[in-house]
C-alpha cells in the first residue's frame, strides 16, 4: 500500500493509504486539518471539504435533485477546484501534483495525479 501527505499549499490536509487504484486513486485518510472545528485554520478549505462529503453522499444516494443543488455551490469553489495547488508528498519526500480530490465519508478520498 502507497502511503502519502496531502496539501493544499502549505495546509496539511492529512496522511491518505491507497487501497485501490483504477484512473484514480482511492483510500482512506487519516486528517490532520480540522474541517469540522468550529473555527478552522483555513474556513474556505473546511466548507469545501464537507462539500465534497456531501456531494459524494447525494452521488451514492443517486439523489439527482440534491446532486443538482450540490453543484451549483460547488461553482463557488472552482478556485480550489481547479487550483494546482494541491500536493502529495510520498515516503520518499518526492512532491506530486494532483488534481482536487473527492472526499467521502468513513475518511475515504479519491484522487488522481497531476500529468501535466
Amino acid at each position: 500500500m502507497k502511503k502519502y501527505e496531502l496539501y493544499f499549499k502549505e495546509t496539511l490536509i492529512g496522511s491518505l493509504t491507497e487501497t485501490n487504484w483504477e484512473m484514480r486513486s482511492y483510500g482512506d485518510i487519516i486528517f490532520a486539518f480540522d474541517y469540522l472545528a468550529e473555527f478552522p485554520e483555513n474556513p474556505r478549505l473546511a466548507d469545501f471539504i464537507k462539500l465534497s462529503i456531501e456531494v459524494s453522499r447525494s452521488i451514492d444516494e443517486g439523489n439527482e435533485e440534491e446532486q443538482d443543488r450540490l453543484v451549483e455551490e460547488e461553482n463557488n469553489y472552482l478556485d480550489l477546484i481547479y487550483s494546482s495547488d494541491w500536493l502529495l508528498l510520498n515516503d520518499k519526500g518526492e512532491t506530486e501534483k494532483t488534481l482536487c480530490p473527492m472526499f467521502h465519508e468513513n475518511n475515504e478520498i479519491t484522487w488522481q495525479v497531476d500529468f501535466k
